[in-house]
C-alpha cells in the first residue's frame, strides 16, 4: 500500500525530506537542532503527505482517543462556556476528547493556541490567534467564525449574520424606532459585527450615521445609558446577550420601561437571554449546529475525506432574527 493510500507516517515524511525521524520530529514540534532549511523541507513533505504526528508520537506513553482541542478567547464569557459544552457534547458520538484553552488570562495568550497544538489531534480556534499553525504540521486547523481569506490556509465555520441584521433593521422599523446606538465593548475583538450592525440599522436614521459607542462589559452602564436616552436614543443594540441583560438591569433601577421608553436587543441567542423580563429579542446563533458543523468538519480532515483546507474545508451557520418582548 502507498503512502497515499493510508495516513502517513513520519517514516514517509522523513523519506520524503531526506532526513532522520529524530529531524523530522525536531522540525514538527519547533524545537532547536535544525536549520530553517531543513525545518521547511520537513513542513513542506508533512503537508504533500497530510501528515499528522500523533500524540503518541509527541511523547505520550500510550495511544489513546482522538483528542481536539478548543482554543476561545475568555471562559467566563458565556458564550463560550455554552460553544465548550455544546463542542464536548458533539465529540461524544465520535468517542473523543476535548481539551479547552482560554487566551485571555494566559501568562503568554499569543502561545495558547501553539502549545495546545503539541498535544492534540486537531485544533479549533474562535477568536484567537491561529493563522501561524495552518499548513505547517498536517494537522487539522478550523477558525470558528472564520472569514473566506482563511480557507487557504485551514477550515472555516462562517457564521453568517447579514440576512438576521436586515430582518432586525425591519423589524425596530415597522416598531417605529429611529435612533438606534450599538454598543460594542472595550477592548473587544467584536468591532466589525458592531459595525456591520449599524451599517444594517442605517436605514432607520435616513442621512444620519447609526453611532457605535463603547463601553466595558461590566462597569459605566448607568453614566452611558443617561446620556444616549438624554439624547433621544430609543434603541440600544448591545455587543451580546450578557451586555444586553447588565443594561436590562441597569435601565430598571434607572426607572426606564423597555420597551415602552427605549427597545433593547441582545446578540447570540444564549438562554439568559429568555430568563429576564422583558425576554430580550436577540440575533441568535444556534450554537449546537454551531458544534456539530465543527466537529464534522474536523471528523472529515481526520480522515481525509475532506482537505486541510480550500472551498471544500467550508461550512456555515446562519443566525436568525429572535423577537421578543424587549422590541
Amino acid at each position: 500500500m502507498s503512502a497515499a493510500a493510508r495516513r502517513a507516517t513520519i517514516i514517509d515524511v522523513a523519506e520524503r525530506a531526506g532526513v532522520s525521524r529524530q529531524t523530522v520530529s525536531r522540525a514538527m514540534n519547533d524545537l532547536p537542532g535544525i536549520s530553517a532549511a531543513t525545518r521547511e523541507r520537513v513542513l513542506t513533505a508533512a503537508k504533500e503527505l497530510n501528515y499528522r504526528p500523533s500524540r503518541f508520537g509527541r511523547g505520550l506513553v500510550e495511544r489513546g482517543p482522538t483528542t481536539i482541542g478548543l482554543v476561545v478567547d475568555d471562559l467566563s464569557n458565556a458564550y463560550f462556556a455554552e460553544l465548550g459544552a455544546a463542542v464536548v457534547r458533539a465529540c461524544a458520538p465520535y468517542g473523543w476528547n476535548v481539551v479547552l484553552a482560554e487566551a485571555l488570562h494566559a501568562p503568554h495568550p499569543e502561545r495558547v493556541a501553539g502549545d495546545l497544538a503539541r498535544r492534540v489531534d486537531a485544533l479549533v480556534g474562535y477568536g484567537v490567534l491561529t493563522a501561524d499553525l495552518r499548513g505547517t504540521s498536517g494537522m487539522p486547523v478550523v477558525q470558528l467564525d472564520g472569514r473566506e481569506s482563511h480557507l487557504a490556509e485551514g477550515g472555516v465555520i462562517e457564521l453568517l449574520r447579514e440576512a438576521a441584521m436586515a430582518e432586525l433593521a425591519v423589524h425596530l422599523r415597522d416598531s417605529g424606532a429611529h435612533r438606534p446606538v450599538v454598543l460594542d465593548l472595550v477592548g473587544g475583538g467584536g468591532r466589525s459585527r458592531s459595525l456591520a450592525l449599524a451599517a444594517a440599522l442605517r436605514p432607520l436614521v435616513g442621512d444620519g450615521e447609526v453611532p457605535v459607542r463603547e463601553v466595558d462589559a461590566r462597569c459605566g452602564h448607568r453614566e452611558f445609558l443617561e446620556e444616549v436616552l438624554a439624547d433621544g436614543v430609543d434603541t440600544v443594540v448591545a455587543f451580546n446577550d450578557v451586555l444586553a441583560v447588565r443594561l436590562l438591569r441597569t435601565l430598571r433601577g434607572l426607572g426606564v420601561e423597555v420597551p415602552g421608553q427605549v427597545r433593547l436587543v441582545g446578540v447570540d441567542g444564549l438562554e439568559i437571554a429568555s430568563l429576564v423580563t422583558p425576554e430580550l429579542t436577540t440575533l441568535s446563533i444556534d450554537i449546537e449546529a454551531v458544534a456539530r458543523e465543527t466537529v464534522s468538519l474536523v471528523a472529515g480532515m481526520l480522515d481525509g475525506s475532506v482537505p486541510l483546507n480550500g472551498e471544500a474545508a467550508r461550512r456555515s451557520v446562519p443566525y436568525r432574527l429572535e423577537v421578543r418582548a424587549s422590541t
